[in-house]
């Protein structure tokens, strides 16, 4: 697994402001299967990704720890991510940061598809995710107690992002 070194701590601003959603929150997967026939669905987190497989979906690129809510997934589910995506590129990622690497990364991880598998927390990599993705991406991750949050790219959403960064 590589050693990410650099990492981008992100400040208590930063992540209180991120707990609003950055797209429209969707209470269930019923609008991605329509979203899917014209982009490519990159799916941030377990549940979520677990959710558009049930769909009969496979997300073009899928990111996920083995975990929700900070809590190890059950043998059946991990067993189905390990199924669908057998070789995943590795990451490391601690909570609260966002990795410099997959930073840098995120547009050839784009490109190429497949799974992300997060030492660490995957929540804030839809950052890098939104921030590297072109208009025909959608970027679906879970809000809590909320449902999917679905984000279609576009310069405001990456410009909101890019300052918060910065801040």
């Amino acid at each position: 697994m590589p050693t990410n070194l650099c990492m981008v701590k992100i400040s208590d601003f930063t992540r209180n402001e991120l707990k609003s959603p950055l797209g429209k929150v969707y209470p269930d997967f019923a609008k991605i299967k329509e979203l899917s026939i014209n982009h490519r669905i990159i799916s941030i987190g377990d549940i979520c990704t677990l959710g558009i497989l049930a769909i009969g979906i496979r997300p073009h690129l899928a990111v996920f720890d083995y975990s929700f809510m900070r809590q190890k997934l059950g043998n059946n589910e991990v067993n189905i991510l390990k199924r669908s995506f057998e070789n995943p590129k590795r990451y490391t990622n601690p909570a609260g940061t966002l990795s410099d690497v997959l930073l840098a990364d995120a547009k050839n991880l784009l490109d190429t598809g497949g799974a992300v598998l997060i030492d660490g927390e995957e929540d804030l990599t839809a950052i890098a995710f939104i921030l590297a993705s072109s208009e025909n991406d959608i970027i679906i991750y879970g809000q809590p107690n909320q449902g999917l949050v679905i984000v279609e790219p576009n310069k405001k959403i990456k410009d909101k992002i890019g300052k918060l960064l910065s801040s």
